[in-house]
């Protein structure tokens, strides 16, 4: 019922809505084939079937906020990269995910501008460097309470004061 005459939806925020379930996100995902902005964070019963449905169905995501989603792997996170290509925001604070995770995003989300990554201890200067490398649209990589070392940090200031790239080719 949740996403029933929905079909033309673009963006919902479920935040703390603690009793969403993979079956209402599958729902979305199946249902609302134009969202390009999803927020699940606190949604603690969410798991990796819940994000890679979001990844075959809505493959025109820009914007997923996942914070303290505990449930969700690198499997889930990849799978998303790999079919939105379009992801602009990512919020991963306190997800348990790793490098290769990072280095999958930015290996197909080249046009992301902002990622959240504080509390994912997994987290080293591989992925910053990824990012970095990768993704010149980035403007903001947040990483508080990381792996990340003296040198991760100082490609995170680089790319605050980076020139402004061309535009994205459609």
């Amino acid at each position: 019922a949740l996403a029933e005459g929905c079909v033309g939806l673009t963006t919902i925020d479920l935040t703390a809505c603690c009793d969403i379930t993979d079956d209402a996100v599958i729902t979305i995902a199946e249902r609302c084939a134009e969202l390009t902005e999803i927020h699940l964070s606190f949604c603690w019963e969410i798991t990796d079937a819940a994000v890679i449905a979001l990844g075959e169905g809505c493959e025109g995501l820009t914007e997923i906020h996942l914070c303290e989603c505990s449930n969700i792997t690198n499997a889930s996170i990849i799978a998303l990269a790999e079919r939105c290509a379009g992801l602009t925001k990512i919020d991963l604070w306190e997800c348990y995910i790793t490098d290769s995770t990072i280095v999958s995003i930015a290996d197909n989300c080249v046009g992301l501008t902002e990622i959240n990554l504080d509390d994912c201890n997994h987290i080293t200067d591989t992925a910053i460097v990824a990012l970095t490398e990768r993704c010149e649209y980035l403007k903001e990589i947040r990483c508080e309470r990381t792996k990340v070392g003296v040198a991760g940090r100082q490609l995170i200031q680089e790319v605050k004061t980076r020139p402004k790239p061309p535009p994205l080719e459609e």
